[in-house]
Parts: structure tokens; sequence; C-alpha cells
């Protein structure tokens, strides 16, 4: 129904995103962002190192911003 974008994020093997405030935040923004019109997804994979992180909503360049922005946190936080 809305356009989406997926990025995927590598980290480590064994990885908990949920335990790190920064990416967190960032994904509380993005929902914020979207105004009850669209949603955030993150899951890591069941079959690589990376980190599922997935925007939907509208418009477009939101999103796009929205999923970079949660990528960096995860990125940030992975090397830490």
């Amino acid at each position: 129904m809305y356009p989406q974008v997926l990025l995927n994020v590598s980290v480590p093997r064994g990885f908990r995103w949920e335990k790190h405030e920064a990416i967190k935040t960032a994904q509380a923004d993005a929902e914020r962002s979207l105004n009850g019109k669209g949603r955030v997804l993150l899951r890591p994979s069941g079959t690589e190192p990376v980190l599922r992180v997935m925007v939907e909503g509208e418009p477009r360049d939101a999103i796009e911003s929205a999923a970079k922005s949660i990528a960096a946190a995860v990125k940030s936080a992975a090397r830490a």
C-alpha cells in the first residue's frame, strides 16, 4: 500500500540490537515521523549476519531518510 525501503546492515553474529538505546531512539523517531501512516520493522536475518531495517510510508524521501538514520545508528552500535 505504501512505498517501502529495506536496508541490510552488517552486524556481528548474535548482535542484540534491542539492547542499544541509540537504535531504539532512531526507531522511535522514525515511527513518530510517519505520524501513523506507515511502519518501521527491525529484524535480524535468519541466514546471514545482518539486521534488516524496513520502513514503509509516505513520502518516499522521508522513509529513505528514516531508514538511513536507523541504519547509521545500527552501524555505530555494532562497532562499539
